[in-house]
């Protein structure tokens, strides 16, 4: 297991309530400290926009989507590792969202142990 420092946070986006809800409980019942927001919007406007050291973020998102969402980090010289999940299989998709800088790409439903195993490998290479 790795060993989280107490200034990795985990940022989750997603605008499905429920879902927001379910990582964000995933990894605080795995002792990760998690923040959620419902839009990218949100995110860019938060305090944990300095102190993300993971992000997962959905794809389809309202407003900005997620690939937007790295290009904007990207393009304010953020570094995040990042963790994409889709309900829509495309090929074009993953292909940009890992020139984007999105570490893994996940297909919903989304197992959460392998999640949460790549927002640990996230977590180890951010430290």
């Amino acid at each position: 297991m790795v060993a989280m420092t107490k200034t990795s946070l985990v940022v989750c986006v997603e605008d499905d309530e429920p879902v927001r809800d379910a990582l964000r409980g995933l990894l605080r019942a795995s002792g990760i400290n998690a923040a959620s927001f419902a839009s990218a919007e949100e995110f860019l406007d938060s305090d944990e926009l300095q102190t993300a050291t993971c992000l997962v973020t959905d794809i389809q998102l309202g407003g900005i989507s997620g690939l937007d969402l790295l290009d904007r980090l990207a393009g304010m010289s953020v570094v995040i590792p990042s963790i994409l999940i889709t309900a829509h299989s495309d090929v074009a998709v993953g292909e940009r969202a890992r020139s984007s800088g999105a570490m893994k790409v996940f297909l919903k439903p989304v197992s959460p142990s392998e999640l949460l195993q790549a927002i640990r490998t996230a977590l180890a290479n951010a430290s």
